[in-house]
């Protein structure tokens, strides 16, 4: 039995890899190693805004950043913000980025990572936070670009696998 308009796609691909991306930033490593951990959802979600800009956008951004935030027990609406500003941003330019090279798209991706960790930064001294300017955020934000070729790889072959567009 084959059903119209289902032509095998496997769409559950990207819940899974959004899951994966929450298991692995609320994971819990040493002090150090923490420090450097690259914010998955953030890429996860720039491929897939990329990738799939007509189905994932705006509100699975904002969705992933509340989830983030209740996760972390952060305070509610600060990674959503950024995570739906970051996909409005790869959404709009989701054409032109997906023609560059990977290692260009590294330095997009270099450049969004880096307005959300201002943005967190901003947001953490206004609130008073005593965290709000550790150097380790930026180094995330290098690791999370230098790691963008092999997320790019990975999820666009789970996307082949998948069959979606």
């Amino acid at each position: 039995m084959v059903r119209i308009g289902y032509a095998g796609k496997r769409w559950w691909v990207i819940a899974l890899s959004f899951f994966l991306a929450l298991c692995f930033s609320v994971m819990e490593l040493g002090p150090m190693w923490a420090l450097w951990a690259p914010d998955w959802i953030s890429l996860v979600l720039i491929y897939w805004c990329l990738a799939v800009p007509m189905r994932v956008g705006v509100g699975v951004g904002w969705t992933m950043g509340l989830l983030l935030d209740v996760a972390t027990f952060g305070l509610i609406g600060r990674l959503a913000l950024t995570k739906a500003l970051i996909a409005y941003i790869a959404q709009r330019f989701a054409l032109r980025l997906r023609a560059f090279p990977v290692w260009q798209q590294a330095c997009a991706v270099f450049l969004l990572l880096g307005m959300e960790a201002l943005i967190i930064t901003l947001l953490a001294l206004m609130m008073g936070e005593s965290d709000a300017g550790r150097p380790g955020r930026w180094v995330a934000v290098l690791i999370g670009a230098v790691l963008w070729p092999v997320i790019f790889i990975s999820l666009r072959r789970m996307r082949r696998w998948a069959r979606l567009p």
